[in-house]
């Protein structure tokens, strides 16, 4: 494993300022608080890569990002990495499959073999053609879409 770097330290905040280089790549384990109850995280922990982006024009210092010194991004994640670390999932990796688990008995692959009942049918046609007519609506009045 490579070298870390700990905001509590003064000599490695200075150690790290003087090891960083323009196209540095250091990598940070992001922990957040909310990752074990919630399902848009699928992982407690992740890990993700920051590039150094040049010196400071006016200051000096080196940049990691956009516009985030490295002392600053030192203190921000606690400690940072200078090899990618192995145990810990990246942040864009997939979490579980959930079709495995099984959705009302349905496997991946098999096909929904319960009764459907008319309330539920109607329902999910009523829905659709809200959809539907909503869509045709916006394209009328010359909107592209919700999200644009």
């Amino acid at each position: 494993m490579g070298r870390t770097w700990n905001a509590k330290k003064r000599s490695d905040i200075k150690d790290f300022e003087r090891w960083l280089r323009k196209g540095a790549t250091v990598y940070v384990i992001n922990r957040p608080e909310h990752a074990g109850r919630a399902s848009l995280w699928n992982h407690a922990e992740t890990w993700s890569a920051h590039t150094c982006t040049g010196q400071h024009p006016l200051v000096g210092g080196w940049q990691i990002g956009a516009n985030t010194s490295a002392k600053g991004f030192l203190q921000w994640h606690g400690t940072v990495y200078e090899d990618q670390p192995r145990i810990v999932p990246h942040a864009s990796d997939p979490g579980p499959d959930c079709r495995d688990e099984g959705h009302y008995g349905i496997r991946r692959g098999e096909e929904y073999r319960g009764a459907l009942h008319r309330d539920d049918i109607k329902l999910m046609q009523e829905e659709a053609d809200g959809a539907k007519d909503r869509y045709d609506a916006d394209r009328k009045a010359g909107r592209r879409g919700r999200w644009f």
